[in-house]
């Protein structure tokens, strides 16, 4: 893919605190063209793991659930099910874990819809356009309540990621809009090596595999790559460290996540929003409890219609902060990036090549311009 023109990105900041209320309906209003009258919208956002503390809170989504419907939507909260099994990989625990966060109609004034159904089957099949050499990536499949909706409004908070350096609207789309067989087919992307050699046998790994697809043979683990589907919980708790990440896995993953988000959004034609949130910028995901210290100090709120733009912009913002405690050592122009050991802001291999500078005229909803996600 190729960017031409240049993008807005508009840019609400915290400067007299987290006045998102007010945020939200300044900056919605310049992308409210994406909701038809009466169209279904998928609010697109993470509920959070149960223990964590920096996901997006209830009173953020109902606000934008309110402005969808000033807009004439009919928007519902949604988000899909998990590759991992813990509390949100599958649709009835992922409501349980929702609700203990706080995430329920009645407090976001939407249905709170599980988009993958129970055991993340439902889903629609859809071509990934602009392959690249060596990157098998060639379909994804879009969660069948998302798939079916008119027009999407995506909801991000702005934090570190462990693979992909950071995860914003990119990363939010991408493996938050497709059913586990396409988290998995992203996830392939680092499956997981094995050093036989260290292997004791314990059979950890073997009990914990939701998938089945380990096995102890003469008292040593096998793997069935078929049955596979790269959740990494082996990785994890593997007390021996059998299991390790291959070379340039990260950037690898980033790739994967960039085609399978091209394929989610080429489904919408245009009729997509996305909002960054950049507050509670921690070093790991919302997948993650508990959630960390921050990074930096709260910026602000983002929003385009241009997924790239706004994830570089968000960066962009974070680089001008200074890093917290002790992240305080951290020099890079890539802040998030360089704590999780990766590049965030490679344009390698990118769908949509990362862009340059950007100024921010002095407004009250700024407007960062980009060059545009075509």
């Amino acid at each position: 893919m190729k960017t031409s023109e240049r993008s807005e990105v508009f840019f609400f900041p915290y400067d007299k605190g987290r006045a998102f209320l007010r945020g939200l309906r300044i900056l919605f209003s310049k992308v409210a063209d994406v909701v038809s009258e009466g169209d279904s919208v998928a609010v697109k956002v993470h509920m959070g793991e149960y223990g964590g503390s920096a996901y997006l809170r209830p009173p953020i989504v109902r606000r934008a659930c309110d402005l969808i419907k000033e807009a004439g939507g009919r928007p519902f909260v949604t988000d899909t099910t998990t590759l991992y099994p813990v509390g949100r990989f599958t649709a009835s625990k992922y409501l349980a874990t929702a609700a203990r966060n706080g995430f329920t109609e009645e407090s976001v004034g939407a249905p709170v819809i599980i988009a993958d159904g129970e055991r993340s089957y439902d889903g629609e099949w859809v071509d990934v356009p602009g392959q690249i050499a060596d990157r098998p990536l060639d379909k994804a499949k879009v969660a069948s309540r998302i798939f079916s909706a008119d027009s999407m409004v995506v909801l991000s908070h702005l934090k570190g990621h462990e693979r992909a350096g950071f995860g914003g609207s990119i990363k939010n789309v991408a493996m938050g809009c497709v059913t586990k067989e396409s988290k998995a087919g992203q996830h392939r992307a680092n499956r997981a090596v094995i050093d036989i050699s260290k292997c004791n046998g314990c059979g950890k790994c073997v009990e914990a595999c939701p998938f089945d697809a380990l096995s102890l043979v003469e008292e040593k683990m096998v793997r069935d790559d078929v049955k596979c589907m790269d959740c990494s919980h082996c990785l994890y708790l593997c007390p021996e460290s059998v299991y390790s990440l291959p070379p340039r896995a990260k950037e690898k993953f980033q790739v994967y996540l960039a085609h399978a988000a091209v394929g989610v959004l080429s489904r919408f034609h245009s009729k997509v929003a996305f909002i960054n949130f950049v507050q509670d910028v921690t070093q790991s995901c919302d997948c993650v409890a508990p959630s960390g210290f921050p990074v930096v100090s709260d910026i602000g709120i983002l929003d385009s219609t241009d997924v790239v733009a706004i994830d570089k912009a968000s960066l962009d913002l974070i680089a001008q902060s200074k890093p917290l405690g002790k992240f305080a050592g951290t020099g890079s122009p890539d802040i998030l990036g360089e704590i999780n050991g990766t590049d965030s802001l490679s344009n390698k291999d990118r769908p949509g090549a990362w862009p340059g500078q950007h100024r921010i005229p002095p407004v009250t909803a700024k407007i960062i311009e980009q060059p545009k996600f075509a």
